[in-house]
């Protein structure tokens, strides 16, 4: 993929279809932009109406090029784009980017020709960006092929290590805008509009293999491939950059709003976020946090741990600064003592247990920050800094001094991340920027940063998912009996048991009877007390029909129920009488757990586990994945549950086998996500969990085919 969108990102030729000598027309700021900005190639304006622009020779149309063309842009109006895309196509351009509206994001006729675009693009091997898109910039090319004014601006671009790839021009722009007013350059900006073709997946594909980008940071909507995109975020984990990504489209109105936009799908919002912690992708929930977070991560040293020392001029914002530590997830240990001694020797009246308070005598003694800093550091006791300066940014004399001091920590602290928090006009801004120090002047989000980095460093790799090898193994016959029942939108209870049975999942003692001779047979088989429970593929909910009746002690108990269960179905309309079920009566003291599956129309199966029983409804307590997980994954999903805490024996009380449990949540993981297109839901509910390691039953089962 890096190679097949190099002429995108690095062209060596780009012609410019409907260029302008007026800069401030769509055609004409692309020219302009790579002029003044010293781009790095052959530049081949191609306008009909004119011979020369800007001292360049004018080409009629592409095919009059005398030269190989790595990118052409197409500024025409969207009748004309069609004729010209094919022109390209002959003149074997390699990629080719589309400012042009008018396509999927206005209706049927439009989306027509985005979609004859997208086939002529497979067919002819050509990659293309847009349509109804702004454009992109590679900085270290000085390839400027975009008509948004964010450029027009005289002053130098700033260079920076974030690669930025987002769905919407506008708020791209919006955001390049805000990260250059605090110095933070990107090293790649690509709107990606309509995608055609290429999509954001795509860009990060590239990103990650770009030696000048070390963070990527991503506008997302929605996808259309969420396996695409899965695969790179896994790709990302893999090189070890991170990705930051604001994803809108939470509420229903949004994502509405984001469908008209893009024209991805944008799925349930709870998935995404799934996807997102699953593969290490931080999602930043505002703007500024969005600008925050990739600057922090392309600036600062990881953490090694979550302990944190604050230095703060103003004992008030020392106690806010500690609070909001705390609720971040961070940790605020105490000075160690012998610190604590030496600190007061220098200074009597400072704060010195954490935070740490100079207090306004900073100003008047030049090196106390930097003394501070220094012993506490030193002790090896903390892994990140924040450093609250008040209104310093603001003072020229006083900045130099602090700043000076900071430099001198960050030498001999280089995998110590520190945050500096001080009110700045624009010039203490660009000095402090071209220091290396990554400057807040909100004391709260100076805490999200480190918040932030530290996830980073909790983020675990879940790479390691197993191959099918090392999963389920189960003959393709048995595999095959999910397509036998699929005449049927649901199956039994049994019917479904029996197929998870296949895999090695444990479920109850039980058996189907049709008649109720052989509901005694069966009962006296398993051994009373049974329980039983009326089969029928249209009612799916037994218990609210009265289909489930337990603790059943005798034969003719269990005709007299037999017939009642039969009466009770038959009189639902239109539902077929499938038997009934003969189960064992579970009396051992036990936990219901529920797992379940969902498929998702975006990434596919999504694996839940929650309490079981109707507590899964009430309380809402669920751990979701993509599928399949290993066993220490579902662990992990079992702990992040508020019922975690029963499981593991509450207040002395017996620990239940949640090492069976998590057993049997990868391996049902694996069976779900190995029948990707045949199951549309499944739940397990409930699992019995017993005591110590007595393992688990699943005691109910529902399957629902696509």
């Amino acid at each position: 993929m890096r190679n097949e969108l190099k002429s995108l990102f690095e062209p060596e030729s780009i012609a410019i279809i409907g260029c302008s000598p007026d800069k401030k027309k769509i055609g004409g700021r692309p020219l302009d932009y790579l002029l003044k900005y010293g781009f790095l190639g052959s530049i081949f304006p191609v306008n009909p109406n004119y011979e020369i622009i800007e001292d360049m020779q004018c080409y009629e149309t592409i095919m009059h090029v005398p030269s190989e063309i790595d990118l052409a842009i197409i500024a025409l109006p969207q009748k004309l784009v069609l004729h010209t895309f094919l022109a390209c196509i002959k003149k074997n351009v390699k990629s080719v980017v589309i400012f042009s509206a008018g396509f999927s994001e206005l209706g049927e006729d439009g989306k027509k020709d985005q979609e004859q675009i997208t086939a002529l693009a497979k067919k002819h091997h050509i990659r293309v960006l847009g349509p109804n898109c702004l454009g992109l910039f590679n900085s270290s090319k000085r390839m400027y092929a975009t008509f948004s004014t964010i450029l027009e601006n005289e002053e130098p671009l700033p260079k920076g290590k974030i690669g930025f790839v987002s769905q919407s021009g506008a708020f791209g722009s919006h955001v390049f805008t805000l990260a250059r007013q605090h110095h933070i350059g990107f090293s790649h900006f690509v709107a990606t509009g309509n995608e055609s073709d290429i999509d954001v997946a795509d860009c990060i594909e590239y990103l990650v293999h770009d030696d000048k980008t070390s963070v990527i940071a991503c506008y997302l909507e929605g996808t259309k491939d969420g396996k695409k995109l899965i695969n790179m975020f896994k790709l990302a984990a893999q090189k070890k950059k991170p990705i930051v990504l604001l994803k809108v489209g939470k509420s229903d109105v949004g994502m509405q709003a984001a469908m008209s936009h893009t024209g991805s799908m944008v799925g349930s919002d709870s998935v995404y976020d799934t996807i997102f912690k699953q593969y290490g992708v931080y999602r930043a929930e505002t703007i500024d946090e969005f600008i925050d977070v990739a600057n922090a991560f392309a600036q600062l040293p990881r953490m090694k741990g979550d302990r944190v020392a604050i230095f703060t001029v103003s004992g008030g914002v020392g106690i806010m600064l500690s609070d909001q530590v705390i609720e971040n997830g961070l940790t605020l240990p105490e000075t160690p003592k012998e610190v604590q001694r030496h600190l007061k020797s220098i200074i009597p009246i400072a704060g010195v247990k954490n935070p740490l308070d100079t207090t306004a005598q900073v100003s008047y003694m030049p090196t106390l920050l930097e003394d501070f800093m220094k012993a506490v550091l030193e002790s090896g006791q903390y892994d990140a800094a924040i450093v609250f300066l008040g209104f310093s940014g603001l003072k020229p004399d006083s900045l130099a001094t602090k700043l000076t001091s900071l430099m001198h920590m960050k030498q001999q602290f280089p995998d110590i991340p520190c945050v500096m928090v001080t009110l700045c006009n624009p010039e203490a801004k660009k000095l402090i920027h071209e220091s290396g120090m990554v400057l807040n002047e909100d004391p709260t989000r100076a805490v999200k940063i480190l918040s932030a980095v530290n996830e980073l460093r909790k983020s675990k790799n879940h790479l390691e998912e197993m191959s099918a090898d090392e999963g389920v193994r189960v003959p393709l016959d048995r595999i095959n009996q999910f397509i036998s029942y699929s005449s049927k939108k649901a199956l039994t209870e049994f019917q479904s048991k029996q197929i998870v049975s296949h895999y090695k999942i444990p479920i109850t003692v039980e058996q189907l009877a049709l008649s109720p001779t052989e509901a005694v047979e069966s009962a006296n088989s398993i051994g009373y007390p049974v329980v039983l429970k009326g089969m029928s593929p249209q009612i799916l909910h037994k218990t609210e029909k009265g289909l489930v009746q337990l603790n059943i002690n005798s034969d003719q108990e269990v005709k007299d129920v037999f017939n009642h269960l039969k009466t009770i179905i038959q009189n639902e309309e239109e539902a077929t009488f499938d038997g009934v079920l003969i189960q064992e009566m579970i009396n051992d003291h036990s936990i219901e757990m529920y797992v379940g599956a969902k498929r998702d129309p975006i990434f596919g199966q999504m694996i839940l586990v929650g309490l079981g029983g109707i507590f899964i409804e009430v309380f809402k307590d669920v751990s979701m994945r993509k599928a399949p997980v290993s066993p220490k994954v579902a662990k992990e999903m079992v702990e992040e549950l508020k019922a975690s805490q029963i499981l593991k024996g509450f207040r002395g009380k017996t620990q239940y086998d949640v090492d069976s449990l998590c057993n049997l949540i990868s391996q049902f993981s694996f069976v779900i996500s190995m029948q990707e297109g045949v199951l549309e839901e499944v739940d397990l509910n409930p699992i019995m969990v017993f005591e110590g390691r007595k393992g688990v039953k699943v005691a109910d089962a529902l399957m629902k085919l696509s």
